[in-house]
């Protein structure tokens, strides 16, 4: 966009899911996140969007938040 025109909509949302591979039983993590603009350029409307994913393998034991490990006591 240029710099006198400032979109009247910005946007993001993030989501993460974990899914487990049924034949191998991996976990996985995938974290989505995407961006929308909207803005007025010379009477055109101007949608501009990204989007990224990221997968990652779950392999750590999954902990509450201020739960202490037996292995690290």
């Amino acid at each position: 966009m240029n710099a006198t025109t400032l979109p009247f909509h910005s946007s993001t949302r993030t989501a993460l899911s974990l899914n487990t591979d049924a034949a191998t039983g991996q976990r996985v993590q995938t974290m989505t996140t995407s961006r929308l603009e909207l803005a007025w350029v010379a009477g055109e409307l101007r949608i501009a969007c990204k989007a990224s994913r990221v997968l990652m393998e779950a392999t750590r034991d999954r902990q509450r938040p201020g739960m202490r490990s037996a292995r690290g006591s």
